[in-house]
């Protein structure tokens, strides 16, 4: 099934006021999941739908939720986001460490009480679209713990992962990985298309390697693998960073409650530029570094060396005028939901 993006926009905003959203927050978080779809991450986009409008319905999210400052200084925020829905907290959140980065060259802040963040590339593109460097990483508590430790075969981790943009003179360089080898959302997708998974994902509940979604759903559940195949204890480092700043740092612990279970921990920096260099200098070092790495010839089996984020922006173009393509699953679930609400897809 093939769908105009700006439908998907519109559908999704109207879901989401269905369920007692107020329009500004509604929009923010449509502009969140289509990105994602149009960037062909769509383990992060629409088919969040139906889980969003559940955790509504159970008063895990709180729609119209304020966001609040619990301490701050000219440089940092501890920010709470009171349960609203994670695009929001997320983008409210990268807003203040935007405002301090102006201010006072860099912003630093900290997110509790986030609901799931969605794609967590969108908050430091939004620095960088500010001719800011943006970072940021998010944990999951004690929750979606479904990663294993280097060597071990239970979880212990969430996928965890790290995000940065850069400024350039077109679309900003943007790296937005999971520590893990790939994200739960991922399989879903998979799961929903009658899809077997690539080796090196997942082990089933003993342990044993698969390329059946049902042995990591299970039950019993299974596992993803941490990033980096025979490497693997480099992503698991990665991941273990993550848990650091997006758990440690906000003071939370590995309580496997209902409330720290649905909830993800920001932390989102933005880096003023110009407190090293101008911004003219800036884009013209970054030009001869794009153009110094696309200059070597290609691997067999590569047409071209890209930098990251490229392909994501080159496919975003392209689904706005040919239309977001969806698992059939993925629109059934929606239409339910929606329909549930009284709109009408």
């Amino acid at each position: 099934m093939i769908f105009q993006y700006k439908y998907l926009l519109k559908i999704t905003k109207e879901i989401f006021k269905a369920c007692g959203t107020p329009e500004p927050e509604a929009g923010i978080v449509a502009d969140v999941l289509v990105s994602s779809n149009l960037m062909g991450l769509d383990s992060h986009g629409v088919i969040r739908i139906p889980q969003y409008v559940r955790m509504v319905q159970k008063g895990d999210i709180i729609p119209d939720s304020p966001l609040s400052i619990l301490k701050e200084t000219p440089n940092t925020a501890i920010v709470d986001g009171g349960w609203n829905f994670g695009p929001v907290s997320g983008i409210r959140g990268m807003e203040v460490a935007i405002e301090k980065a102006k201010a006072n060259s860099i912003g630093c802040v900290t997110v509790r009480n986030c609901n799931h963040a969605g794609r967590l590339g969108a908050y430091p593109q939004l620095a960088a679209e500010e001719n800011l460097i943006g970072m940021a990483v998010c944990s999951s508590f004690g929750g979606g713990h479904y990663v294993c430790p280097w060597g071990g075969r239970e979880g212990r981790l969430a996928t965890n992962p790290i995000a940065f943009a850069v400024p350039t003179e077109g679309n900003p360089i943007l790296i937005d990985v999971s520590t893990s080898v790939v994200s739960e959302g991922k399989i879903r997708v998979m799961r929903d298309g009658g899809k077997e998974l690539p080796e090196g994902w997942v082990l089933d509940a003993n342990g044993k390697p698969s390329t059946n979604p049902k042995d990591f759903y299970g039950p019993p559940m299974g596992v993803i693998l941490p990033l980096g195949g025979k490497q693997g204890y480099k992503g698991y480092a990665f991941s273990m960073i993550v848990e650091i700043l997006g758990t440690v740092l906000l003071n939370e612990g590995y309580e496997h409650d209902e409330v720290q279970a649905r909830g993800n921990g920001l932390w989102l920096m933005a880096l003023d530029i110009t407190a090293f260099i101008s911004h003219e200098q800036f884009k013209s070092r970054i030009n001869e570094m794009v153009t110094y790495l696309k200059s070597s010839k290609t691997a067999h089996g590569f047409d071209e060396v890209t930098i990251p984020g490229e392909i994501d922006f080159r496919l975003m173009a392209r689904r706005k005028e040919e239309g977001v393509p969806m698992e059939d699953e993925t629109w059934r679930q929606i239409e339910e939901v929606a329909n549930e609400l009284g709109v009408r897809p």
